[in-house]
């Protein structure tokens, strides 16, 4: 039994330390701002919740599972809205956002 936990937790922090480096380099790469908020968004919600996941695996105590699934659950409540609040306020402040984003509806925003 510890095999196949060692096994699926180091494939799981695994997979969330190559997710979380994709996003750093689409953070560095992208040119505007959403599109790096999306990628510091993936790491939030996706590079970590498999590596903490992965914790969860490969620890197998009873009293640090608890305290690491309270750390993802306040990571995935925190990050969205953080991420939600810095893409409202760059849309507000930033008057060239027009020339490289668009609305699907095709109105103005309604916080302008």
């Amino acid at each position: 039994m510890s095999e196949i936990r060692l096994i699926l937790g180091s494939v799981l922090l695994f997979l969330g330390v190559i997710t979380t480096l994709i996003a750093i380099l689409g953070v560095f790469r992208f040119r505007f701002i959403m599109n790096r908020m999306h990628c510091a968004a993936m790491i939030d919600t996706l590079g970590i919740a498999l590596i903490l996941v992965g914790l969860m695996v490969l620890t197998g105590r009873l009293d640090y599972i608890p305290k690491l699934a309270m750390l993802l659950v306040l990571l995935w409540i925190g990050s969205p809205i953080a991420s939600h609040l810095v893409s409202r306020l760059e849309i507000a402040t930033d008057e060239t956002a027009s020339q490289h984003m668009r609305h699907d509806d095709g109105e103005e925003p309604k916080w302008r």
